[in-house]
């Protein structure tokens, strides 16, 4: 079977888009979402998914962004079925947010989406990240130091409904998908920027052979397995200990004392995610592993991350919770209060 429909099929079995549930469609018009768009039609009379359309228009490239827009619409409406569109400023959002122009167009698209599967009723929302995509995202993680959470590339199920079928397909794979049906698409032009990160990165990629491009990938894949199984350990040892309150959130700290050093990023992520600025992460890869330090020693501390969220050990508690207005107070390490 084609490589595409092979992986929506398992989707279906695996329960990642459920048999007979309603889906939107991210489709940005190039050559990824177009893959997913025709395939999921192909699928879907197998699947018996109610599938809509959804584009979010960045607000950058103009008139080739309207382009964008009205191709996909032209796709959705010969294929009978419902589009749905936001236009968005991303660039005024990343300014405000204080992101990158990457982070802040994710933001925005994200956002919309969310907005967009409401009103069409899809209890899922599908996009078309592939297998070079998580590569590119583990060679962006390992420039950063990233943690393995992003190392493990693009989660194929997120907590807010949104999914990535294709994730084991090659860009090959989908490039024949598309010729095989004579289906053009859309280019990017900001796809040659390499003022941007991900494009630099996918440059680089560009030259890697396919064996080489092949390792990277399964070891993305074994990455992202261990991540499971931490994701497995957190719901089964972890979760059931948290309390939550508003704006903050508590542990009891031997129940740290046990857990691996990834295990505990895991819980610092999940912990403090929430209170996190839009479209950041809670802490930096340093202040994370400042913290691990800290709970290492088994000693009471305070510890402010980006002077926003507060991370606290004490009488056998872990505490995580916003910086107060009035400031959270002298940040330490151990009984002593020594300032850090």
């Amino acid at each position: 079977m084609d490589p595409v429909l092979a992986a929506l099929e398992r989707a279906a079995e695996n329960g990642l888009m459920p048999r007979g549930a309603t889906v939107l469609l991210a489709v940005s018009g190039g050559a990824d979402s177009l893959a997913l768009l025709f395939g999921c039609v192909e699928a879907s009379r197998r699947t018996g998914w109610r599938l809509a359309v959804g584009h979010v228009h960045h607000g950058w490239r103009r008139r080739e962004a309207d382009r964008d827009l009205s191709f996909v619409a032209d796709h959705a409406r010969r294929l009978g079925l419902p589009f749905f569109h936001r236009r968005c400023d991303a660039g005024r959002a990343a300014a405000e947010l204080g992101l990158s122009p990457e982070a802040g167009a994710r933001h925005v698209r994200y956002e919309a989406l969310g907005e967009l599967a409401k009103e069409a009723g899809a209890s899922r929302i599908a996009t078309a990240h592939q297998r070079d995509d998580a590569v590119e995202s583990y060679l962006l993680a390992l420039e950063r130091r990233g943690g393995l959470s992003r190392r493990a590339g693009p989660r194929a199920r997120r907590e807010d409904g949104v999914v990535r079928p294709l994730l084991a397909v090659g860009r090959g794979a989908i490039l024949a998908f598309l010729a095989e049906r004579g289906l053009r698409f859309r280019r990017d032009a900001t796809n040659g920027d390499l003022a941007l990160s991900r494009n630099r990165v996918r440059r680089r990629l560009a030259g890697v052979n396919d064996a080489d491009r092949a390792a990277l990938a399964e070891e993305v894949s074994a990455l992202a397995r261990e991540r499971e199984r931490l994701d497995d350990e957190f719901a089964r040892r972890v979760a059931p200990a948290i309390r939550r309150e508003d704006d903050a959130a508590s542990v009891d700290a031997r129940i740290l004392a046990d857990c691996s050093d990834e295990l505990l990023r895991l819980v610092l992520s999940r912990l403090a995610g929430p209170l996190a600025r839009a479209g950041r992460p809670p802490m930096t890869g340093r202040e994370r592993e400042r913290i691990v330090a800290r709970l290492r020693s088994g000693e009471d501390f305070r510890f402010e991350a980006g002077r926003r969220i507060c991370f606290e050990r004490r009488r056998g508690r872990l505490r995580i919770r916003l910086r107060s207005s009035k400031g959270a107070g002298p940040v330490y390490d151990s009984a002593q209060r020594i300032p850090v």
